[in-house]
């Protein structure tokens, strides 16, 4: 005949507790995951920045060291940002921080920009900034180069 060993176990009241404990735990992993994944959503002109990305016009140059971009739709540009190519490498900067010199409050409509800048590169790419409302104020959003950069071959 078998002897049954003494084995004890967790309480039931234990137990149960302990389950909740790791439910909520889990429940809340997945809430902040979930949350993450979310974006805050960005209007200008009541509709969403993606959509206005595609009404932005813009022609860019660059010749002799000057780099000149002129807005010929009607949305004002808040800032470009320019991808520079060289070497299968690239470096994306803010244009602002090369020049110092674009307009405070962005290229509006029918507006020129143009400043010399040394750029050593195989070609560059401009690509358009919006800003506009969000729940949390105003903020900017940069368009897709695919879609809405413009590639200037040096």
């Amino acid at each position: 005949m078998i002897k049954p060993l003494n084995k004890r176990g967790v309480s039931p009241v234990i137990a149960t507790i302990l389950l909740i404990g790791i439910v909520i735990v889990i429940g809340l992993i997945i809430f902040l995951w979930l949350r993450g994944l979310t974006q805050e959503a960005i209007t200008k002109f009541d509709k969403n920045v993606e959509l206005v990305c595609d009404d932005v016009q813009f022609d860019g140059s660059y010749s002799g060291g000057t780099l000149t971009v002129s807005n010929i739709g009607n949305i004002p540009i808040y800032e470009i940002k320019i991808k520079i190519l060289q070497d299968k490498n690239y470096e994306t900067k803010n244009l602002n921080t090369l020049t110092g010199e674009w307009p405070d409050a962005g290229l509006n409509p029918g507006r020129v920009f143009s400043d010399n800048i040394n750029i050593v590169a195989e070609s560059i790419i401009l690509i358009p900034v919006l800003v506009g409302s969000a729940e949390s104020g105003e903020k900017s959003y940069t368009c897709d180069e695919s879609r809405h950069g413009l590639e200037i071959i040096l």
